[in-house]
């Protein structure tokens, strides 16, 4: 996945603004720091319509729209 591509949520918690939708890929993010290693990895910040910004773990996502 790339910034810019459309996603669709998959898999793991779907919330209600994210059924039937697709969000835009803003970032990456990779998480090395802190204590908790269930943070630790790759992180995609994913932008719905009408939401703020959210990390999200990559395999909840499948592609809808590559970006160029």
């Amino acid at each position: 996945m790339k910034v810019g591509d459309l996603v669709k949520k998959r898999w793991g918690k779907v919330e209600p603004h994210q059924a039937g939708t697709v969000g835009i890929v803003t970032g990456k993010e990779v998480e090395t720091r802190g204590t908790n290693p269930a943070f630790h990895g790759y992180w995609l910040v994913v932008l719905y319509p009408g939401h703020s910004k959210y990390r999200y773990r990559p395999g909840e996502f499948e592609v809808v729209s590559e970006s160029r």
